[in-house]
């Protein structure tokens, strides 16, 4: 008895199955067969989400026990060094996000206070210098080199 072709999940391209199996769902096509393997993968953790979280303590204590990481790092230096490098950059990435939520913070409310200056009809010259100071005063604050590590947050004093 002749074996029936099946369209390939992925790719849609007609496949004449392997006879050993029953249920092929892709052809032999490697990038069908990655994208099939992914999908099942997908479908395990899908239907297995607790499974990592049961195990975790279980690798944390045997990979302290036994110094696993220190081990590791010392027999792979092209590992260590690339570890490295990426926790340095998230440990920059991490300062330089928190200077800039502060910064953003500040020149928000700079914004917000130069909306509630409500102005008079006649000419004001006091309104007007106050908002060109407190403009003034934002533009130093969005100024790269004014703010370089982030230490100095405090707001310039206005009139």
């Amino acid at each position: 008895m002749p074996i029936k072709k099946k369209r390939c999940r992925f790719c849609r391209n007609w496949f004449t199955p392997n006879p050993r199996t029953e249920h092929q769902i892709c052809c032999e096509n490697p990038k069908c067969r990655e994208q099939r393997k992914i999908a099942a993968k997908r479908l395990w953790w899908r239907n297995n989400p607790d499974y990592d979280k049961s195990r975790a303590d279980k690798k944390l204590k045997w990979a302290r026990r036994r110094d696993y990481w220190h081990y590791y790092r010392q027999t792979h230096p092209a590992y260590a060094a690339a570890d490295n490098k990426r926790r340095r950059k998230a440990y920059k990435n991490q300062k330089f996000s928190a200077n800039q939520d502060a910064i953003t913070k500040i020149a928000v409310g700079k914004l917000e206070s130069i909306r509630n200056i409500v102005p008079n009809p006649s000419a004001n010259q006091d309104m007007i210098a106050r908002r060109v100071d407190i403009i003034v005063d934002y533009l130093f604050l969005k100024e790269p080199s004014a703010n370089q590590n982030g230490t100095d947050l405090s707001l310039p004093s206005g009139p």
